[in-house]
């Protein structure tokens, strides 16, 4: 509702603070604070979430929740330091950070380039006893991979799996990408062949993963290979599948391959990214190159 610029009146609240307090949920003085934060953090009105965060302050009703609502909003308008100064507050006035309040400020500081930040939370975390479960280590090894610390993600990939915790996809797409962008292609190629051979079906964003690593090494039929692999196993193509085949063939000139790919990318009803059309356009700088990919597209319509 907020997020499409339509602002909750008292009437709304009341409704939800009325359901919550009935659900036995907390004190309706705490409900209606929060509930506003949230709503006018959702709004990118994060000055106002601040007031009536220190008005919860001042009348000793902040909880939690509270303080993970205004981090969460301070993060996502990209406002790290005061994010940090509302954890270090909780901490000062005995409140203990659980796993909500440690995976937003983890992520974020990976997102605002701090790996070593997000490191030290992470152990700050352990010795809290808060033990990590398998969104921490979802965010901590995507957030090294990004950074290509590929070595300290496998030792928390080794760690994980220590504590009886599987890996899921939004892991082994992290790991691939973090492989392929160190330059272990192979390692990436040997990751994605043990998914099946441990009885696994890797998910679309993995396979994006591994279509992605392909292309920036130039192997472009293995690439297409694994494109047209995933849909004889039933996973369907997304507009992100598309986007990363059809610029791999741009980028190494195959107009053909990528008109056809552009063409059925259409039928299918999705579109170019930024990417790939900033491509088309460098390519029409080239007047041959240009046109040799119309005449394609042409032909194809034609036929």
């Amino acid at each position: 509702m907020v997020g499409r610029n339509i602002s909750p009146d008292v009437f709304t609240f009341n409704i939800l603070i009325d359901t919550l307090c009935k659900k036995g949920l907390r004190e309706p003085t705490v409900v209606t604070y929060s509930s506003l934060m949230d709503g006018y953090c959702l709004g990118s009105q994060i000055d106002k979430a601040r007031k009536l965060f220190d008005l919860m302050v001042t009348n000793e009703i902040a909880d939690i929740f509270s303080y993970n609502i205004l981090i969460n909003g301070y993060c996502k308008c990209k406002m790290i330091d005061d994010a940090r100064q509302i954890f270090d507050e909780m901490s000062h006035k005995g409140l203990v950070p659980d796993a909500v309040t440690y995976h937003t400020l983890i992520k974020a500081m990976f997102q605002a380039g701090r790996p070593q930040t997000a490191k030290e939370l992470f152990k700050d975390m352990c010795s809290h006893g808060q033990q990590p479960n398998i969104v921490t280590f979802s965010i901590m090894i995507d957030g090294l991979c990004r950074q290509g610390n590929l070595d300290e993600a496998l030792t928390l990939l080794k760690a994980m799996e220590k504590s009886q915790l599987k890996p899921n996809f939004v892991i082994y797409s992290s790991l691939i990408n973090g492989m392929c962008k160190v330059g272990k292609i192979n390692d990436a190629r040997e990751l994605f062949s043990s998914l099946f051979e441990i009885g696994l079906q890797p998910d679309v964003y993995v396979y994006n993963a591994i279509m992605k690593g392909l292309c920036q090494q130039g192997l472009m039929d293995e690439a297409y290979k694994v494109f047209k692999d995933m849909e004889k196993v039933g996973c369907l193509p997304n507009n992100c599948c598309y986007n990363i085949i059809i610029q791999g063939f741009l980028r190494h000139e195959d107009l053909p391959k990528a008109s056809e790919l552009i063409n059925e990318m259409v039928d299918k009803g999705f579109s170019a990214d930024d990417a790939t059309t900033e491509l088309v356009v460098h390519l029409s700088r080239n007047n041959n190159l240009i046109l040799r990919l119309l005449k394609v597209r042409n032909e194809g319509s034609t036929n």
